[in-house]
């Protein structure tokens, strides 16, 4: 399938976005969106998929096996199923555990303050997100 894959890192107050390229080889960072509630959300992103022709979305989801569902979990569960019922592309949840925690790790190596931009963690999460998807589902 070609197309643009967009992954998510949902939050409350941001959620950041990464795309791969139309041949999904390269996954980047892309935006951060400040947002509303999922509703609020939904539209935002609605608006990138027409925009950039995304034609599949992925959504971490912090899971931790054996444990029981968290708060964060069980939120990010109904962001998906309200997503779904908005968009007509595929919609696939990702464990997406430590990719925040890889993200600011990354800003730290790069020598960039994390308090300078706080929705930088939250696209490179997406970006992290994104590469380990397409490793896992492209070989």
């Amino acid at each position: 399938m070609q197309g643009r894959i967009l992954a998510i890192d949902p939050g409350g107050r941001r959620v950041g976005l990464a795309l791969t390229d139309p041949l999904r080889i390269i996954a980047s960072p892309y935006d951060t969106l400040l947002i509303n509630g999922n509703d609020d959300a939904v539209q935002q992103i609605r608006g990138v998929i027409q925009r950039e022709q995304v034609t599949e979305v992925v959504v971490g989801i912090p899971l931790r096996p054996g444990a029981e569902k968290s708060e964060q979990t069980k939120r990010v569960e109904a962001f998906i199923e309200l997503l779904k019922a908005n968009i007509d592309q595929p919609v696939y949840a990702f464990d997406e555990s430590y990719s925040s925690v890889e993200a600011e790790e990354s800003l730290h190596r790069m020598g960039k303050k994390v308090g300078d931009d706080k929705g930088a963690i939250d696209r490179i999460a997406a970006a992290i997100i994104l590469k380990q998807y397409l490793q896992e589902t492209q070989g």
